[in-house]
């Protein structure tokens, strides 16, 4: 086998110049393969080049759409917090105003009607709202700090029911009946405090009107009594104070 690759023995054998050129031959063949290997190659290398260059082309103009909706987003949301900031601005400036205009109303109410006021502290107001539910409802109490002094001031909240059922005047504790415990009717306010619960009407009861005691106990001495028309609480309007009769 060794012999086929003797060039000593093709020259004996095929003579010295057919030797030459068929070694010339194949030394040609193999360049020719190399040559052929080495452009497919290459072109290969050249379609791998850009088919990364596309797809860094494509990365780069994705990277511009999300820099572009970056943008867009951090332009809404500066607008958005410059409007929120402005609407809380405003907001603010509103509740300045209106507890300026109470606590004015509260001086006024002091010098007309001293009873409405005790120890800087005045019963505001109560809603009452139906809810989805037959005979349920949901009240709300505001009770309102109103002088300028901004000392803290405790006490403790009682409202009471008033109607009839069969004719026959009852008293029902409001508080009691939306499961509001003995703690909680306890406060210590500054500025103001809310009382809010839910409660089902009592069987058979026509609601008149509903009384709120506060008893200071801190801050502040003394005992005050508002109460209000069931009528003008189902209204929507301020209630009218009305003096109660003492009957249970």
């Amino acid at each position: 086998m060794k012999l086929y690759f003797n060039l000593k023995y093709w020259q004996k054998r095929i003579g010295r110049l057919p030797t030459f050129l068929a070694v010339a031959g194949l030394i040609v063949l193999f360049a020719y393969l190399a040559y052929l290997a080495g452009v497919w190659h290459a072109n290969s290398l050249k379609e791998t080049v850009r088919e990364q260059s596309n797809q860094l082309d494509d990365m780069y103009k994705r990277l511009e759409q999300m820099e572009y909706q970056r943008h867009v987003m951090q332009v809404e949301l500066d607008i958005e917090r410059s409007s929120n900031q402005s609407l809380q601005d405003e907001l603010t400036a509103l509740q300045n105003d209106n507890y300026a205009l109470r606590r004015d109303l509260a001086f006024y109410q002091k010098i007309m009607a001293p009873e409405l006021q005790q120890g800087g502290v005045t019963i505001d107001s109560i809603t009452v709202t139906p809810n989805q539910a037959e005979k349920h409802f949901h009240f709300s109490l505001a009770v309102l700090q109103i002088e300028q002094r901004r000392r803290f001031v405790e006490g403790r909240v009682a409202i009471d029911l008033v109607g009839r059922v069969n004719g026959e005047k009852r008293r029902f504790d409001l508080m009691k009946l939306a499961n509001i415990g003995a703690d909680e009717r306890n406060f210590t306010m500054r500025y103001f405090s809310v009382y809010e619960g839910d409660f089902f009407m009592p069987e058979g009861l026509v609601p008149e009107r509903i009384d709120v005691s506060v008893t200071l106990t801190d801050g502040g001495r003394g005992t005050l009594n508002r109460s209000f028309f069931w009528k003008d609480i189902r209204k929507g309007q301020p209630a009218t104070n009305v003096r109660t009769d003492g009957d249970t």
